[in-house]
C-alpha cells in the first residue's frame, strides 16, 4: 500500500497545494507568545463550522485556522494534500475507509499515547473504538455519531391511508420485505411520489448485508458476504420498476439531491444517516419545506430482518497528521470536538454527536421533531461499521459499478454472483 497513490495524483500536487494550503502557498504559523495555530481542513457542511467556531470561542491557547474544501471533491482533493504533505495539523475523513490508505501511507499520526494523557475524555473513542483502530492502534477521534435510519414524511402516509414506518417498529415487523410493501401502498404510481428513495452511493445499497455482520472481505482478505447484495439490488429494481423508489440513474444525471426529494414533499421515506436532521433544520428555517411542516416529519429505525436490531454506521472522525507541527494542539481541538463540549454544538445542529450526554440529549430534542423519534435517534444500538478494511473504498467502488450495470440490465440475476466474486478476487489480488 506504500505506492497506493499514483504519480499522476503526485504530480497533480503541486498546484493544488498552492490553492488549499493558504491562497498564496505562504505558511501560516503560531506567533511567539501568543496562541497556537492549528490547521484544519474539512469539507463545506454546514454543521462543521458552528464547532470549529465553537472551539475558537472556548478558549484562547488554541486557534483553529480552518481550510474548507467542496464536498463533492473532498476525498480526491485531501488526499492529494496528504500526498504533497501541504501544511496541515489534523483533517476530517470524509470516506472513513480511506483511513487505511492515509495510515499505510504515514499520513495520519497514532493517537494511544495521546489519549492515556490525564483528563483526555475517551467516550467518543471507546463508543467507536471498533472503527477507530487499525491493527490495535488508535488512529481517529470520532466527532459525528453512527446510524442510518427511516426518515418519513407523516403527510404522506396520512394521504395514503397506511401506517407509517413506526409502527411496524413497534409491531417486530418493520423488516425489508414490508418496507418495500410500504414503499410501494405509499407512492402514487406515476413518478408524483416516491415511496422511499435511498441515495446513489454505493455503501447505501450494502444495509442488509451490514446487518448480517458480513464485511464482503475482511482484514485478512478472505471473502466473506452472503445473497444480501443481490437481494437489495434486486429489491431497488424492482421498486424503480413499481415507480415506488427513486430511480438511481435519474438521480445521477439530474443530480437530484436525497434533502430536495424529501424538502418536496416527493419522497415518502428516505434512509439515510445521522447528520439529516441538521438539513431539515435548515430546511425549516430557508422555507424549503414544500407540502408539509417541522411537525410532519419523524425518525425510526432502518428496516431489519434480523434480532436484535443492528443498523448500519460508520462515525466520522477527525485524525492528527504525522508531520504535522502542532500535534498536541491539534488533538487538543480533535478531542474537544469529539468530546460532551463538542458534541452540545453539534446537538444544536441537529447532528448525532460520538458522545451522548443527558445535557446533550436535551439539546438535541430541539432538532427532532418529536419525543418518540427522539428516542429512536438516540438509543443504543449497534451500528456495524461496513467497508473499515483496506479494501473498503475500492469495494465501494465496484459496488456503485455493479448497481448501475445492474439496474440498466447489463447484468442478469443468474451473473450477478460470479460477477461480484470476480471484481472481489480482483481488488484483493491488486491491494498491497
Amino acid at each position: 500500500m506504500k505506492r497506493f497513490f499514483s504519480v499522476i495524483l503526485i504530480i497533480g500536487c503541486i498546484s493544488l497545494v498552492g490553492l488549499y494550503a493558504g491562497g498564496k502557498g505562504e505558511e501560516k504559523t503560531s506567533k511567539p507568545g501568543g496562541p497556537t495555530t492549528v490547521i484544519y481542513y474539512l469539507w463545506d457542511d454546514p454543521s462543521l463550522k458552528p464547532v470549529v467556531d465553537g472551539f475558537n470561542a472556548a478558549q484562547k491557547e488554541v486557534i483553529v485556522d480552518a481550510r474548507y474544501i467542496p464536498s463533492p471533491d473532498y476525498e480526491t482533493k485531501i488526499t492529494t494534500l496528504l500526498t504533497a504533505h501541504a501544511e496541515m495539523d489534523a483533517y476530517m475523513q470524509k470516506r472513513q475507509s480511506d483511513m487505511f490508505a492515509h495510515f499505510d501511507n504515514g499520513f495520519i499520526e497514532p493517537l494511544d499515547a495521546y489519549l492515556k494523557q490525564p483528563g483526555v475524555d475517551t467516550r467518543a473513542v471507546d463508543a467507536y473504538r471498533e472503527a477507530v483502530t487499525i491493527e490495535g492502534t488508535v488512529v481517529a477521534v470520532p466527532w459525528r455519531g453512527a446510524a442510518y435510519y427511516t426518515f418519513y414524511n407523516k403527510k404522506l402516509f396520512e394521504k395514503a391511508g397506511i401506517s407509517t414506518p413506526d409502527v411496524y417498529v413497534k409491531e417486530g415487523t418493520w423488516t425489508w420485505d414490508k418496507f418495500a410493501e410500504v414503499s410501494r401502498k405509499v407512492s402514487s404510481g406515476d413518478g408524483t411520489v416516491y415511496g422511499a428513495t435511498v441515495y446513489i452511493w454505493g455503501s447505501n445499497h450494502l444495509f442488509m448485508q451490514s446487518q448480517n455482520m458480513k464485511p464482503i472481505i475482511d482484514s485478512k482478505g478472505n471473502i466473506d458476504y452472503d445473497d444480501s447484495v443481490h437481494r437489495f439490488f434486486k429489491m431497488r429494481k424492482e421498486l424503480e420498476e413499481a415507480k415506488a423508489m427513486w430511480p438511481l440513474i435519474d438521480m445521477k444525471v439530474t443530480k437530484s439531491h436525497y434533502s430536495k426529494q424529501f424538502y418536496d414533499g416527493k419522497a415518502a421515506m428516505l434512509l439515510i444517516g445521522e447528520w439529516f436532521p441538521g438539513f431539515m433544520l435548515s430546511g425549516r428555517d430557508q422555507n424549503l419545506l414544500k407540502g408539509f411542516t417541522w411537525n410532519d416529519w419523524g425518525i425510526t429505525r432502518l428496516p431489519c430482518d434480523s434480532k436484535p436490531y443492528i443498523t448500519q454506521g460508520n462515525p466520522t472522525f477527525n485524525h492528527v497528521t504525522s508531520y504535522a507541527k502542532q500535534k498536541e494542539a491539534a488533538f487538543r481541538f480533535i478531542g474537544w470536538m469529539g468530546g460532551p463540549e463538542g458534541a452540545k454544538i453539534a446537538a444544536k445542529a441537529g447532528v448525532l454527536p460520538a458522545t451522548i450526554t443527558p445535557e446533550v440529549k436535551e439539546i438535541l430534542a430541539n432538532a427532532i421533531p418529536d419525543p418518540q423519534s427522539l428516542e429512536y435517534f438516540t438509543e443504543s444500538k449497534k451500528a456495524y461499521p461496513m467497508l473499515m478494511t483496506k479494501y473498503g473504498s475500492r469495494i465501494e467502488v465496484l459496488v456503485n459499478n455493479l448497481l448501475e450495470e445492474y439496474l440498466l440490465g447489463k447484468i442478469s440475476d443468474k451473473d450477478f454472483d460470479a460477477r461480484f466474486r470476480a471484481g472481489l478476487k480482483e481488488i484483493i489480488q491488486t491491494t498491497n
